[in-house]
This record gives C-alpha cells, structure tokens and sequence, in this order.
C-alpha cells in the first residue's frame, strides 16, 4: 500500500513537471526603456559645486550650501538578449541646486576689481550649476525571469564627465535589485554603487 501510494506521488511530480514544462513561454529578445532617479553620485558632488563658484567671485557672489541639493535624473536602454541576461546602457545628469548670496561692495582694490563684504552677504535666490554626466555600461544577471517580482544583480563600468573636459572612469556594482510589474510597464529599486547612483535608485520601465 505505502509502495502504490509512494509511486503514485512520484508519477504526478513528474506530471505536474512535465505540464509546467510545457506551459513556459519560449524566450523572446525584448528591449525596455527605463528613466530613474536616485541618491547624487558622490563622484558628481565635487565638480559641479567648483564650475558654480569660479563664474559666481567676480560678481561678489556665492554658493550657499544650507538647503541644496542634488537632483539626479538618467535614462537607460535595456536589451534583453537571453532568458536570465540583460545588457544596459545609462546615460545620466547630476547638477547642484543651491542658493546665490550677494556680498555688498565697498570700493576698489589696486588692481581695478570691487571689494565685497564676505561677512554680509544676502541670499537672493536659486542657481543651477553646470550638470556633470555620465555613461554607464551593465551586464544583468535575472534570478527569477518568470516571476512578475523579479530580482536581478548587476555589474559593469561607466565614466563621469566633468565640465566637458575632465573624465572619471568608475565601476559600476548592483549586488540586489527588484523589478514589480506586467507585461510592458514595471517600476525598480536598486542598491546600486557607480556612476548613475550612490546607494539607491529607483524608477518606471517601458518594455515594447
């Protein structure tokens, strides 16, 4: 009795294996397009804070750092070329959002340039500084492709572009990353560690 009872489960795994077997949909090349945003790349903060001060000396201004930030914005093109591998390529910007203070003058020094008041400035507004960008190539291994909660690692290389003239090659680490949603549209959260982002990223996804 145990011996049939035994067998029959064995023949209905097996059956049950063979039906899921034949349910998978055959694999398909895709391509996606995903726009993110994240936490400033920490190689992004430097830069862009030197190119806002440099134009601001001569006309008696500077950056006040209480209360800016650094918006982050990037778009990828994603290939997906087998069932657990994905190729990406990232294209993103990082600028300094901040505010301007104005020192007043008070007369001219021996070389014809104003004297400012460093001890009493006012703030008079918001300033953009000049954005740094960067390119980054990834490689994605997916854990789970059948699943609409998907999980992915990824690694690869990238480089950021300072002022147009100065270039940082970086690598480019995502040990996890999730993925949630249907067919064509799904939203991401990455911990991620390169040029994109530092720590977090996040974002939509438009497969087609």
């Amino acid at each position: 009795m145990r011996t049939s009872c035994l067998f029959a489960a064995i023949v209905l795994l097996l059956s049950s294996m063979g039906i899921a077997r034949g349910q998978e949909v055959p694999f398909e090349k895709s391509y996606s397009i995903e726009v993110g945003t994240g936490i400033r790349p920490i190689q992004m903060m430097i830069p862009p804070l030197r190119a806002a001060r440099v134009p601001l000396a001569s006309k008696g201004q500077d950056v006040d750092t209480d209360g800016a930030f650094y918006p982050v914005i990037d778009l990828t093109g994603v290939l997906r070329s087998g069932w657990k591998t994905e190729f990406t390529l990232t294209a993103g910007a990082s600028w300094y959002h901040h505010r301007l203070v104005q020192y007043p003058s008070f007369g001219i020094d021996p070389d014809g340039q104003p004297r400012y008041d460093l001890e009493h400035g006012e703030r008079i507004g918001w300033k953009d500084s000049i954005p740094a960008y960067s390119l980054t190539f990834q490689w994605r291994h997916l854990w789970n492709p059948s699943n609409a909660f998907l999980v992915y690692t990824g690694i690869g290389a990238g480089v950021t572009v300072a002022h147009f003239s100065k270039f940082f090659p970086l690598p480019s680490v995502t040990p996890v990353a999730f993925r949630y949603g249907g067919e064509h549209f799904y939203a991401f959260a990455e911990l991620t560690l390169g040029p994109i982002a530092t720590f977090a990223h996040g974002g939509l996804g438009w497969r087609f």
